[in-house]
């Protein structure tokens, strides 16, 4: 449901009159926000109960349930029984917030003996500022968001995605924004022109990613041939591709103070001049013109049904067609304001092209659209599609429950594209209660959806989940949504105000101040190049060392642990410290770093995508995974420093207690009889110092890593 009191934006043909959809939800949002009682820059601006009813959610639910018991039944199957409230908590907090419970939320849930408790933490979550962060992470992925593209500033993108997530705007209207977005991108309110900016001066690769994205459609096979696995054409590809045609990446008019810059720059110094135009130039960069609707065939295009190098016209390759006005344009006859093309020729002139595939895209009447999105949403919780691939839907594909799919398709549209109500039902669910199938499924199998699959944390999970062992509430770090973009739109705000001369002093200015931060830049990275060297070296020498540490840990050898972290520290690598390699900078939520992070960071290695290909994170296991938390973050950041974990053990009062704080920290859950007294009675022979070792081998377990 839309926000009360605020109109549904639209998409509006005329250039002059249209205006963003994302301005009017943020309106929107500043109002509710003004109504709630907390400060957190990162809470959604309403609550999920003010929208609709619980009741109504449930109803939702449980008809999903029943349709997908009814699948079940046609495959021969159960669903499988619901799981404990330990296993519950854990799996509500990864999978709706992105992190682990901390030990206050873990004890006062599996405390609490409300009949309803399941149904208030899920809505609790779902209101928390955590859901913002962890569903920006989502979003990051898929769009490719980054923080730095060449000379521009992805920053102002993820500041939209972030705003539009945090004041529920509509998914269709966000697609909408994203596809008809113009205007210079390092300007505020300007971030939507992000997702076509990420494929810059490639129309082509961008029009393939948008029908990947939100039409669940791979067409990238047919920009140079037609699909060979699929029915697409070439030709098809190409009339898909015309509705961006005519798009320019620059906005010549985003700093009109500053037009003739070259005749004011004429006296000063050569570089001086350069370094002020290129400045200009990246302030330029953005989205310009609604599109003309027409695009070339390639010169060596080889199908009988069209010539080499022909024009064609915007066309849909299913669903309703988008009617665009061409215009009749006499040969020879310019057209006033006609646009011209980078050698000076005149362009074919705007019909508002991009709007109107904007238009087709997301109507509820796309046979697509509102399909896809709501099996995203559906993997993204329960951990695989009903139809799989879920970005990769051919004419013969079917879904594992179809009924369900149709069902999940009507309640997408009946929300009005809100993701977080969708995402609300789905977490209401009994399957969402369930116990995951301890088997994978065959391979070339479908998932039936007994329970949730098993699957490994995301980095930005482990990242997350890491942190919260470290502070007692990571959301209280959660930075403003724009944090990151201010610079960017305060740079570009000076520039506005600025002529030639101001100009030139800024560069000045920036050189002057500039030259000693670069001599020491070079001389960092110099001795991080250097620093990388030795610790290669010493992480290749202590490589054994630290798995035989792993398992006398594991074995609970505490003799043996204490041998070989000497012989660790006799070498330079002592436990509890670390070299350059793996250092994970600001100690704030995966969403609110530097996007993706740097490739040295923890993150990066437990597998977050480095955002040049939609979808590429991973979850493989790898070696240096185990040895950056056996000698790196749960070392320094929970064992060795001032963390949250290592204050709850210290405060606990007897060995039992410190042996149950781990548990219930690390992995939520109580631990088992058997668990509880080796523990103990390593801690009454070895000391106190087995509990460093038990923490760590919770935290490297499958149990940990895995959501279960």
């Amino acid at each position: 449901m839309r926000p009360t009191g605020c109109p549904p934006p639209k998409i509006v043909m005329n250039r002059i009159a249209r205006t963003s959809a994302f301005l009017l939800a943020s309106l929107c949002a500043t109002h509710a926000i003004a109504q709630t009682t907390t400060t957190n820059p990162q809470r959604p601006a309403r609550t999920v109960a003010s929208v609709r009813p619980l009741t109504k959610v449930k109803e939702d639910a449980a008809r999903l349930d029943a349709l997908l018991e009814r699948g079940l039944l046609r495959h021969k199957e159960a669903p499988l029984p619901l799981v404990d409230d330990a296993t519950f908590v854990r799996r509500a907090y990864l999978l709706v917030v992105g992190r682990i419970p901390t030990l206050a939320e873990t004890e006062q849930f599996l405390a609490d003996q409300a009949p309803d408790k399941r149904d208030l933490l899920t809505d609790k979550l779902l209101d928390s500022p955590g859901r913002t962060s962890h569903f920006s992470n989502y979003w990051f992925d898929l769009l490719r968001v980054k923080s730095r593209q060449q000379n521009l500033s992805g920053e102002p993108f993820a500041h939209f995605v972030r705003s539009a997530i945090q004041s529920d705007l509509p998914f269709d209207e966000f697609v909408q924004a994203m596809l008809v977005a113009e205007g210079p991108g390092h300007k505020s309110g300007h971030g939507a022109t992000g997702m076509l900016l990420r494929d810059m001066n490639m129309p082509h690769d961008a029009m393939a990613n948008t029908l990947r994205l939100f039409l669940g459609t791979r067409m990238e096979c047919a920009q140079c041939h037609n699909h060979p696995f699929d029915h697409w054409t070439q030709k098809q590809f190409f009339e898909m591709a015309a509705f961006f045609g005519g798009i320019r990446y620059r906005d010549e008019n985003a700093l009109p103070n500053l037009v003739g810059l070259r005749t004011e720059l004429a006296n000063a110094d050569e570089r001086a001049r350069q370094q002020a135009l290129n400045l200009v130039r990246r302030m330029n960069q953005g989205i310009d013109g609604t599109g003309n609707g027409i695009e070339k065939l390639p010169s060596d295009y080889k199908y009988d049904d069209f010539k080499p190098g022909a024009q064609v016209m915007a066309n849909t390759i299913f669903g309703a067609d988008v009617k665009l006005k061409y215009p009749e344009v006499k040969k020879g006859t310019p057209q006033r304001g006609q646009a011209r093309d980078a050698r000076g020729r005149a362009a074919a002139p705007e019909i508002a092209s991009r709007p109107g595939l904007a238009q087709w895209l997301t109507s509820p009447k796309n046979p697509q659209f509102a399909k896809v999105i709501a099996n995203r949403m559906w993997a993204r919780t329960f951990g695989a599609g009903v139809v799989e691939p879920v970005d990769d839907w051919k004419k013969d594909t079917a879904a594992v429950h179809p009924e369900l799919l149709v069902a999940l398709e009507k309640l997408m549209v009946e929300l009005d594209f809100d993701l977080r109500q969708f995402e609300r039902v789905l977490v209401h669910t009994q399957l969402f209660q369930r116990e995951a199938p301890a088997n994978d499924v065959a391979a070339g199998q479908q998932v039936t959806f007994r329970g949730p699959v098993l699957r490994r944390l995301t980095a930005e999970q482990m990242w997350d989940s890491l942190l919260t062992l470290v502070f007692a509430d990571i959301d209280d770090r959660l930075r403003p949504l724009d944090d990151r973009a201010k610079p960017v739109y305060e740079q570009f705000d000076e520039l506005t105000k600025a002529d030639a001369k101001d100009l030139l002093a800024m560069v000045e200015q920036r050189r002057g101040a500039g030259a000693p931060q670069r001599q020491q830049d070079q001389k960092r990275q110099e001795e991080m190049r250097r620093q990388l060297a030795a610790d290669a070296e010493l992480q290749k020498r202590a490589q054994p060392l630290l798995r035989e540490l792993a398992a006398a840990r594991r074995a609970g050898d505490q003799k043996k642990v204490q041998e070989i972290a000497q012989q660790l520290e006799n070498i330079g690598l002592p436990l509890g410290q670390r070299a350059a390699r793996g250092r994970e900078g600001d100690l704030v939520r995966a969403s609110d770093l530097t996007q993706p992070a740097p490739p040295n960071h923890l993150i990066r290695q437990f597998g977050q995508s480095d955002r040049e290909t939609v979808d590429a994170a991973s979850a493989a296991a790898t070696v240096p995974q185990v040895l950056t938390l056996l000698n790196g973050f749960l070392d320094q950041r929970v064992l060795e420093g001032q963390s949250a974990l290592r204050a709850d053990l210290e405060t606990a009062t007897n060995g039992e207690r410190r042996v149950r704080v781990a548990y219930l920290t690390t992995l939520n859950r109580e631990p088992s009889p058997t668990e509880a007294t080796d523990w103990r009675k390593a801690i009454a022979i070895h000391g106190e110092a087995v509990v460093k070792d038990l923490v760590w081998v919770l935290c490297n377990s499958n149990e940990f890593r895995f959501v279960r």
